[in-house]
């Protein structure tokens, strides 16, 4: 038996890792040389197929490590979540993003049109890499996004403690009533549709929440464009991410009120193209309206953030109070692990909680709940490594040491949201006005209507019964 490292191309006659780059060996098969099957019209991801050198390492990524497996001769299309790991592990950059910033920057130059964007957490935390700067970039990123044209540049931790507002009541309602438990988060595309495709019949169990970026396009489109009086119609609403699938999410009939996503990377390339000196810009602020969200809502970009905001809400909307030390630290749910448990009792109620990066780890945890093995109230499924932060939009960098650069943005938003002074999304008093003056409260008519999404059975794509 040989093993090979497919960035070096180094063959071994043991397991382990390469002496050269370190990457994990891969044992040589006929499937390491098929690459994965990337259709054209994929919405995230292209191949430039003169690049490709046919190593395999694209498709083994996508069995293995996000866990999308079909019949090639049965299914209908190319089975894809559309995240992007295969670009972040492409050895020869044959893979790449499927960049929308050029049809941006037609927008950016007609007057007519007001440009809006909005930043994830993930972002201001990475981009800094492209440009050999260290840590949070946020004022950088800022001022980098008015010098290229938008009118508005706001921060996504809005729409993020907006989901919480609308989760946690959500899961509270279900906690009371005991239906459609456990409640999956719905946040990650990539995850929401491995499960419209592969356990559609535990489709009642997702989060009927859209995700931040949804749910901030949603409002842009309409509370902000009623404040400032602004057509909707005249409103470009550009959301910058670290995730290729939120490309593929716009598309999606309820969520067509965000207008273009642009990730960390391709952001980089507009800086570039515009010859901004990013590491000697002058630092900026987001706009005020809508300016900013909690702690809790920061901390979204990595694997057990969406948990532990959700907790900090439900805590408040069970006891009326603040939540303490611990609950503002959540150990149990935080670190790099790719499976984490933990047990909280709130007054009268026991929750167990489940947070999984990876989705191939959690197709036991499926088949366990559908024939009633195990009991979860609440799980929380990223897809990617470490959570957003690892999505497939961020910064390439060495194979070997994504994990190590993961941890490290990571702990930049646990620092921001330690510092943070409001650290729970109900005491954002921007979502505080928003339901007072326009939503009322979380799942009224009115979120209902703007804030929710519905999900369809996508198992036909594989061509058979799902598994």
């Amino acid at each position: 038996m040989k093993y090979k490292c497919v960035v070096c191309e180094k063959e071994y006659e043991n397991s382990g890792r390469c002496s050269i780059c370190g990457s994990v060996l891969e044992e040589v098969t006929e499937n390491l040389k098929t690459p994965v099957l990337v259709a054209k019209d994929n919405p995230g991801i292209r191949r430039i197929e003169e690049r490709c050198i046919k190593c395999g390492r694209c498709k083994f990524i996508c069995q293995n490590q996000v866990g999308v497996k079909y019949d090639l001769l049965k299914a209908k299309e190319a089975v894809c979540l559309y995240c992007g790991q295969c670009v972040l592990n492409c050895p020869v950059a044959s893979l790449t993003v499927n960049y929308s910033y050029k049809k941006i920057s037609d927008y950016l130059n007609d007057t007519e049109k007001v440009m809006v964007a909005f930043t994830a957490p993930a972002v201001r935390v990475a981009l800094g890499e492209e440009f050999g700067v260290e840590g949070n970039v946020e004022g950088k990123m800022v001022k980098a996004l008015k010098e290229l044209g938008f009118d508005y540049v706001l921060d996504t931790t809005f729409g993020a403690d907006l989901t919480i507002m609308e989760e946690a009541s959500e899961l509270l309602e279900r906690l009371k009533k005991k239906e459609n438990l456990p409640q999956f988060t719905s946040c990650c595309p990539a995850w929401v549709r491995y499960l419209e495709i592969y356990h559609p019949n535990l489709i009642n169990n997702l989060s009927t929440c859209k995700s931040p970026i949804s749910m901030q396009g949603a409002i842009i489109k309409s509370y902000f464009s009623e404040m400032l009086e602004i057509p909707k119609e005249n409103i470009v609403a550009v959301a910058i991410t670290p995730c290729t699938s939120k490309k593929y999410e716009i598309t999606l009939p309820n969520n067509r009120d965000t207008d273009f996503v642009v990730t960390t990377s391709e952001l980089a390339m507009m800086i570039r193209e515009k010859e901004l000196d990013f590491a000697n810009l002058e630092e900026a602020e987001f706009d005020s309206i809508m300016r900013r969200g909690s702690g809790g809502g920061v901390i979204f970009g990595n694997s057990g953030g969406v948990m532990e905001a959700c907790i900090r809400n439900l805590y408040h909307l069970i006891t009326g109070k603040d939540p303490d030390k611990n609950l503002l630290r959540f150990k149990e749910v935080r670190g790099y692990k790719n499976v984490k448990e933990a047990t909280i009792k709130i007054e009268d109620y026991e929750l167990n909680l489940l947070i999984i990066h990876g989705i191939v780890n959690i197709e036991d945890v499926l088949q366990k709940i559908e024939n009633n093995e195990v009991h979860y109230d609440f799980i929380e499924v990223m897809n990617c490594p470490g959570g957003c932060v690892g999505g497939g939009g961020q910064p390439l960098g060495v194979v070997s040491k994504q994990q190590e650069t993961a941890e490290k943005r990571i702990a930049l938003l646990y620092e921001e949201d330690s510092d943070l002074k409001i650290r729970s999304c109900y005491q954002n008093q921007d979502i505080i006005d928003l339901y007072k003056s326009y939503l009322g409260e979380p799942l009224s008519k009115k979120s209902l209507e703007l804030l929710h999404t519905k999900y369809v059975d996508r198992s036909d794509i594989l061509g058979e019964e799902a598994p």
